[in-house]
């Protein structure tokens, strides 16, 4: 399958481009405005058509169209795609606000187009291990689930534009990490309703300190902590059940695998071990190790490639990118901070 890629930054080279190759895609065309990514991509991909446009790159022949461009124009490259018929995945958040979320979607649905976004961190180590560790019942009922993205970047980046582009745009916190945090406890625990929201801009530009409660339908309550500016970053997961504690202390690695420049496999990563991260589960004074399940973010691009061969759902569907969208939205309308 020829696969259309727009956009060739952080995302789009370092994520995408790796894991459609691997799940069998064929790379066709390259679309980026940077004359220095469009020198990139054609040294990555020299198979590849390099074009300066969206535009341009919906008029080849392609049976995918992934967007991975800058956020506030999400929308606007994915229906180029839908307009010329040819399936898309975009990259998160898949659009700037629940409405245009909802907009895109009946856009496509219309057209009888296929889209999709893509919540890679719904593949991540720790959420396939939480996934089974629920399945298993070894914790016992749970009832709060804590999860952080923390890290400790005191001064802003002028050069980054998810820190120079304003919120309302695409930039901030709340739409780029937040997104995968909501999907990851939706996904986990089911709805959601949203309990409190503190977004705040501690650095004086976008968004960079985002706290967010979400009480599930199911009883569990979920935490989560997104801050560029946490000198002392908590654990990345730490799940209470009634019969103990579940931590995760680090990052999935597959990041840094490709950031690295590793290449998976069509089945995801050949050294699963490194694709794993280190959990422990905590009873009192008593803990043990927990054997976990290997990251895989190429399986999100072989349920696509599947989805567009059989018919078969999506990796995401229409219902649970809404959910997240909405709780996103919900945040801003209830943030303490905007509303005294």
């Amino acid at each position: 399958m020829r696969v259309g890629l727009i956009g060739y930054g952080l995302a789009g080279r370092t994520f995408h481009a790796p894991l459609l190759q691997a799940s069998g895609f064929f790379l066709a065309a390259i679309a980026s405005r940077s004359l220095d990514k469009r020198g990139a991509a054609h040294t990555d991909f020299p198979l590849a058509t390099i074009l300066a446009s969206a535009e341009e790159l919906v008029d080849e022949e392609l049976d995918l169209v992934v967007v991975a461009s800058t956020n506030e124009v999400h929308s606007a490259h994915a229906k180029l795609a839908i307009d010329a018929g040819i399936p898309v995945v975009v990259d998160k958040p898949m659009a700037l606000d629940y409405y245009e979320t909802l907009s895109l979607f009946d856009y496509a649905e219309a057209r009888g187009v296929p889209i999709t976004v893509f919540f890679n961190r719904l593949f991540d180590c720790d959420t396939l291990t939480i996934r089974e560790l629920i399945k298993s019942g070894e914790l016992g009922e749970v009832f709060r689930y804590e999860s952080r993205f923390e890290r400790f970047r005191p001064d802003l980046n002028p050069s980054a534009w998810r820190e120079s582009t304003p919120s309302e745009l695409g930039g901030g916190l709340l739409l780029d990490l937040q997104t995968h945090l909501v999907s990851i406890a939706l996904d986990l625990f089911g709805p959601a309703t949203l309990e409190f929201s503190s977004i705040r801009r501690v650095r004086g530009g976008v968004d960079d300190d985002v706290l967010l409660v979400l009480r599930h339908e199911g009883g569990v309550d979920s935490y989560l902590s997104v801050s560029a500016i946490a000198g002392a970053p908590g654990p990345r997961v730490r799940m209470h059940g009634r019969n103990g504690t579940f931590i995760v202390k680090e990052l999935d690695p597959q990041e840094a695998l490709l950031r690295a420049g590793a290449k998976p496999l069509s089945t995801g990563w050949s050294d699963a071990a490194a694709a794993t991260g280190e959990f422990r589960i905590h009873k009192g004074t008593e803990s043990f190790n927990h054997r976990g399940v290997p990251g895989n973010y190429v399986n999100f691009y072989n349920l696509v490639r599947q989805s567009l061969s059989t018919g078969a759902p999506l990796p995401v569907s229409r219902e649970f990118a809404l959910r997240v969208a909405r709780i996103l939205d919900r945040a801003r309308e209830i943030d303490i901070r905007s509303n005294g």
